[in-house]
């Protein structure tokens, strides 16, 4: 039997056919929705939100529901985030039972890594499920785990025959084909964004080496420093931070995305906040939540994660280099692994431009 016969077959529900403009009315859904899928496994890379959205409309199509709803997982936020959706819009009463849709199916699901079907024809139907399905005013609904390499990473959901057919296993075997074709694409669109990372981090470690050998102005160092790291992270601001031991204090000698303001009046002694403890202990730290660490010393509210690794002269740090970002967990550990990198080209920037003892000897201010 061909792709395309078990997939008629499996809409069918395993029944008798009805007639041949039913046939062709599943074949038309049929093709329409496996083009969509090529399409979407098709597109470049970085078009994932559009791969995501063809996928969600081919499974509306092939699975003939009235709704289907793709949900992923999102740093530093609780629930599930709806990332796509597809079919006839209705009310909100999701949001109403919010909770109760949490606790009954998104946690059985992500937890168990397997599928789930609620339909009033469904022998040995769980009854809290189908009243749930009746609070939400729906005829039915499937929900297939979407897997990342690990665990599950969210789930799609597809509700309401439009030819009112109970749901049943083969439905939800093709729902589960449709949430791995979407993980597929999370994964590629993953794999790509490592590839392009190490990419741009191998351009502007080479473009800061070029600059050692011909730039002599040591603040034109430090400044590029600081923009190629802020852009490489995606960081929403960033510095360069002297340690003066003779006055214990530290002063920020290059900044993107703090102004001018910040960088004059911010002053922290070492061992205060996040790279005042850089600076103490020498050695990098990854804070996912600055809410939830207590040696954060707030300079902006709109910031939500930090990372910051030491700049030394031997074992001894003389700097700091400090990223933010506007997102919980924004940084990961291969961010805070290539700030690091950053940090030994600013201590080598320092000893070319001769100004590692001058940051030494510098006076306040």
């Amino acid at each position: 039997m061909s792709v395309f016969s078990m997939l008629l077959e499996a809409l069918r529900g395993g029944r008798k056919p009805q007639g041949s403009s039913r046939d062709v009315s599943l074949a038309a859904a049929i093709t329409s929705g496996l083009y969509e899928v090529s399409q979407a496994m098709s597109s470049p890379a970085g078009e994932v939100q559009r791969s995501l959205d063809l996928i969600t409309s081919a499974t509306a199509s092939i699975l003939r529901v009235e709704r289907c709803a793709l949900l992923l997982e999102e740093p530093g936020v609780e629930h599930l985030v709806v990332r796509s959706m597809a079919g006839i819009p209705r009310g909100r009463p999701f949001e109403k039972y919010r909770q109760e849709i949490y606790r009954m199916v998104v946690v059985p699901v992500l937890t168990s890594g397997e599928g789930l079907i609620v339909s009033e024809g469904r022998p040995g139907a769980d009854r809290q499920l189908v009243r749930l399905m009746r609070r939400l005013d729906v005829k039915g609904f499937l929900v297939a785990p979407v897997k990342g390499p690990a665990a599950a990473i969210g789930m799609m959901a597809a509700a309401t025959p439009l030819d009112g057919r109970h749901l049943v296993d083969a439905d939800l075997k093709l729902l589960s084909v449709m949430a791995n074709f979407a993980a597929i694409v999370l994964e590629n669109a993953t794999l790509v964004a490592r590839l392009d990372k190490k990419a741009r981090k191998l351009t502007a470690i080479f473009e800061i080496s070029k600059a050692l050998n011909e730039e002599t102005d040591p603040a034109v160092l430090l400044q590029l420093i600081v923009d190629r790291a802020t852009e490489l992270m995606g960081a929403s601001s960033g510095s360069i931070i002297r340690v003066d031991r003779a006055s214990g204090m530290l002063y920020i000698e290059a900044e993107r995305g703090l102004g001018q303001a910040v960088k004059s009046a911010l002053r922290l002694r070492i061992g205060e906040g996040v790279t005042g403890w850089v600076a103490r202990e020498g050695r990098p730290v990854l804070v996912p939540d600055v809410r939830k660490d207590a040696r954060y010393v707030e300079a902006s509210p709109t910031v939500m994660s930090e990372m910051a690794v030491p700049v030394k002269r031997g074992t001894e740090v003389v700097g700091v280099i400090n990223l933010d970002h506007y997102q919980v967990a924004g940084f990961t550990e291969e961010d805070l692994e290539l700030l690091t990198a950053f940090g030994h080209v600013a201590a080598v920037a320092l000893r070319h431009a001769h100004l590692m003892e001058d940051w030494t000897r510098k006076p306040d201010g």
